[in-house]
């Protein structure tokens, strides 16, 4: 989130060790479940059509493409317009989705078919059935992915501000490898700032690996696991994907922000904030 008044947000921060424990604790985010979990489509479509000119320029497509989506939360926005854009098929995994059956939801998946309806001109939409999404064209998995065992043969993976929050980063990455196939592509977005507050990006360096872990952030509580830019490009490169392009967005780091001795390591790109990164399986395990 951001805290866009001065003297809240200087509040924010000098307090955020309480604030944080009894967010993350005591599960304060259910009392506002809607408001910091429902997906913006409009901001997803926008992601959407960038990287699409992305695949354009490097003369790729989807077309007939098997896709994985990894954390769409409560959206099916990025899979109606990989269908769209002739994917032969979209499976979502989400470990903790956000998909509820509640009337706001039932409200807000209405809304996204009307947005794609009007956006590619079409009054019926093929993977739509009786009202209901169909499961020909879109599978829906509640696991975590290194627990599914049949998932082969992908074409290409899309994450969006999903591996930031991913706890197992390192076997979530294996098992990409092994379930995309050679030469397929896979594209990640990934938000390396501090979600409490990205007028201070960074402020959580100061906390050690241990009182953030067991205090301060809670797995299916908006959990985020601070690993940084070069750790990432490590285990990309280390379970055998080449990076095609990558878009790097750079914040300035606070002289004043205390830094944990355990970024030690990560001194070189610290203060990456933003990453967005396509990537080819080059090597079969």
């Amino acid at each position: 989130m951001k805290v866009k008044n001065n003297l809240l947000g200087f509040f924010y921060n000098q307090f955020d060790f309480p604030i944080r424990w009894l967010y993350s604790q005591l599960h304060l985010n259910k009392l506002f479940f809607w408001k910091l979990y429902a997906s913006d489509f409009k901001k997803l479509d926008s992601k959407f059509e960038e990287i699409k000119k992305l695949m354009n320029t490097l003369h790729q497509s989807f077309k007939g493409k098997v896709c994985l989506e990894l954390g769409p939360g409560n959206s099916y926005l990025n899979a109606y317009n990989l269908l769209m854009n002739d994917a032969k098929k979209v499976i979502l995994v989400d470990k903790f989705p956000r998909y509820t059956k509640t009337s706001k939801q039932e409200e807000f998946f209405n809304q996204e078919l009307d947005y794609i309806r009007q956006k590619y001109g079409k009054k019926d939409l093929f993977f739509i059935k009786n009202g209901k999404i169909n499961e020909e064209y879109i599978r829906f998995i509640n696991r975590d992915i290194t627990k599914i065992n049949f998932l082969k043969n992908i074409d290409f993976v899309l994450t969006i501000s999903v591996f930031e929050h991913i706890k197992n980063v390192r076997e979530v990455i294996a098992k990409l490898s092994r379930v995309i196939k050679k030469d397929g592509l896979m594209y990640h977005s990934i938000d390396l700032r501090d979600h409490y507050n990205f007028n201070n990006p960074f402020l959580f360096y100061k906390y050690s690996k241990r009182t953030w872990e067991k205090y301060l952030t809670k797995e299916g509580v908006s959990y985020t696991n601070r690993v940084r830019y070069n750790k990432f490009m490590n285990l990309f490169k280390k379970y055998g994907f080449r990076i095609i392009t990558q878009k790097i967005e750079r914040y300035n780091l606070p002289s004043s922000n205390k830094i944990s001795k355990y970024f030690s390591k990560d001194q070189e790109n610290i203060n990456v904030g933003k990453l967005g990164v396509l990537l080819k399986k080059i090597q079969n395990d």
